[in-house]
C-alpha cells in the first residue's frame, strides 16, 4: 500500500508544487471521510419535514491519526527522523503561510487508492512523552482537512447558468436579483419567487453582498 504522502501546492488547480512531497513515517492508524448536502429549509408557518431543497454539496473532510514513536527506534537507525523534524515537516506543508500564494498551501494527500485534495482545517500535534534533555519522543497527530476544488472545476461539474442545480450565489456590487435571475434562469420574471425562498422583504433595492439561494426553477 505504500506510505501516505502529502504534498502542498501553491495553486487552487494543483499545478504548481511549493513543498515536495512529505512521507509519513508511520502510516496513520485511523482514516475517516466525511460527506454531507447542504438543503434549503422549508420556513413556511407550521410545515414539518417540508420539502426542503437540495442547495449544495457540503466540503467533503478527511481526517487521520497517527502516533509518531521514537522509542521503538534502532539504536543504529540513524535516518529516523526525530519526532518534532516530522512534526515541522508536516506544519510546513499544512499551516505554515505559502509566500509565493499568499495564503496557506493547497494540499493533496495520496494513500493507496486514496487520493484528496484540500486544504487544512485543524491539525491537533501532542507530546506524549520526552527524554531527560525535554526532546519529544512521541507525539499523536490528528490532522482535519477539508475538500477544495477551484472554481474551474466546479463550473464543470455544475454549469453556471443551469436552472437544474441549486446553489449559493453573492450579489454583485450594481448587480439587481432581477438580473441575476435573468442571467440564471433567462427570465427576470421568477425575481418574485426567489425573494420569497430566501425570505426577503422585496426584490428591489437589495443590498451587494447579499448571499442568495438560487432554487431549481423552470421558467
Amino acid at each position: 500500500m505504500g506510505q501516505m504522502t502529502i504534498t502542498a501546492y501553491t495553486d487552487e488547480n494543483f499545478s504548481s508544487e511549493y513543498k515536495s512531497a512529505l512521507e509519513l513515517p508511520i502510516n496513520p492508524d485511523k482514516v475517516k471521510f466525511t460527506k454531507g448536502i447542504q438543503y434549503a429549509e422549508d420556513k413556511q408557518l407550521g410545515s414539518l419535514n417540508g420539502s426542503n431543497v437540495y442547495a449544495r454539496y457540503r466540503p467533503e473532510t478527511l481526517y487521520f491519526e497517527c502516533l509518531l514513536d521514537m522509542t521503538n527506534a534502532l539504536d543504529d537507525d540513524c535516518e529516523k527522523k526525530p519526532v518534532h523534524d516530522v512534526v515541522n515537516d508536516l506544519e510546513q506543508r499544512l499551516y505554515c503561510y505559502n509566500s509565493e500564494g499568499h495564503r496557506p498551501s493547497f494540499v493533496k494527500v495520496q494513500y493507496g487508492d486514496i487520493l484528496f485534495f484540500g486544504q487544512l482545517k485543524t491539525l491537533e500535534t501532542e507530546y506524549t512523552l520526552f527524554d531527560l534533555d525535554g526532546i519529544p519522543l512521541r507525539a499523536e497527530l490528528k490532522v482535519t482537512l477539508t475538500g477544495y476544488c477551484s472554481q474551474k472545476e466546479e463550473n464543470k461539474r455544475f454549469p453556471k447558468r443551469s436552472p437544474d442545480v441549486s446553489r449559493m450565489v453573492t450579489l454583485k456590487e450594481g448587480q439587481t436579483l432581477a438580473a441575476l435571475c435573468n442571467e440564471v434562469y433567462g427570465d427576470p420574471l421568477l425575481v418574485g419567487e426567489v425573494a420569497r425562498f430566501n425570505n426577503l422583504n422585496g426584490y428591489r433595492n437589495v443590498p451587494s453582498g447579499t448571499k442568495i439561494l438560487l432554487p431549481m426553477l423552470k421558467k
